[in-house]
């Protein structure tokens, strides 16, 4: 026969159940919660990385802001991080004008934070690598004219990287004095890791500068240039961004153009001899026409006569 339990054997069996289910319903609820707070630290930090990220990035901005203007032109403009940061550079095409964009990445805890909110700009022309880090970076400008004034260009470096030009054409070399920046060198530097631009050809070159051919090798990839501004560009950037940048330039060409053939119209109109509408079609063709850097020679031509032109009007354009 089975074993009787007595009065008190079941209460004290019924009361040690009833403890084990307190005890499983505390610990559940009580994961629950740590599950939810430690779920909601998570969002709350994704959030604020993301906010810091967006705010990062709108500042960066808003310090290019001089650049862009003319205010600082050929001038070199200090950007200092709290934090050691990774710029993403992001070049878009598409629409009227593409856009610039970028986001941010910030060191943290010894691990990098998750790409922040992309911040985005119609009319900025940034040029450096699809992808930049460090604390401090260097940023300077260069109008681009092509004829007439198409945008000032932007360029930024690592502050920690220091440029070795070598061969250098005076003009160029004093231009590139007048940016101001430190971490430009000439002839025999002495720095392992500096990054070898040269001018003619030489040794150990990790930018080949071809001025008569106009191109520029680098990391095996060629891409072409015209005047300074774009040979600047092509410098301090990469193949990608570089060739999208200037897809955006020439987009921002093409408006433009518009605008002084409209201008040229209505000072003929008024008796100047400056109706160049004709050239101007032309001019707008090409600049739509353009698939890349390579493109570039055909239209030196065309820019060239237009500058006469406007040159020896009567009445110029710009």
């Amino acid at each position: 026969m089975g074993r009787i339990l007595s009065r008190s054997q079941i209460k004290m069996k019924k009361g040690f159940l009833d403890i084990s289910f307190s005890w499983i319903f505390a610990l559940i609820i009580g994961a629950t919660i740590l599950f939810a707070a430690i779920y909601f630290v998570t969002q709350f930090s994704e959030v604020k990385n993301s906010q810091t990220s967006a705010e990062s990035g709108t500042t960066f901005f808003n310090l290019l802001l001089p650049l862009e203007t003319g205010i600082e032109s050929g001038k070199s403009v200090r950007i200092k991080f709290p934090v050691k940061t990774r710029l993403n550079h992001i070049c878009e095409t598409s629409g009227t004008f593409g856009r610039e964009g970028l986001s941010i990445q910030e060191f943290i805890k010894n691990k990098w934070t998750e790409n922040g909110i992309n911040i985005y700009s119609e009319d900025k022309y940034v040029f450096y690598p699809k992808l930049i880090e460090g604390k401090e970076f260097f940023s300077f400008s260069k109008s681009f004219e092509f004829p007439f004034k198409i945008a000032n260009l932007v360029y930024l470096t690592d502050a920690e990287k220091i440029y070795c030009f070598s061969g250098t054409p005076n003009e160029v070399k004093e231009e590139l004095e007048n940016f101001n920046n430190p971490n430009f060198k000439f002839e025999n530097c002495q720095s392992p890791d500096a990054v070898n631009v040269c001018f003619s050809s030489g040794d150990n070159c990790n930018i080949e500068v071809k001025m008569n051919a106009k191109e520029i090798v680098k990391e095996g990839k060629i891409v072409y240039f015209e005047g300074n501004s774009l040979m600047y560009a092509a410098i301090f950037s990469d193949e990608i961004i570089y060739e999208c940048e200037l897809q955006r330039l020439m987009k921002r060409g093409v408006q433009l153009t518009d605008l002084y053939k409209e201008k040229s119209l209505r000072l003929y109109n008024l008796g100047c001899q400056s109706d160049m509408t004709l050239e101007f079609s032309g001019l707008q063709n090409q600049f739509l026409n353009l698939e890349d850097s390579e493109n570039l020679y055909y239209l030196r031509n065309s820019i060239e006569e237009i500058s006469l032109m406007n040159r020896y009007s009567g009445c110029p354009l710009w």
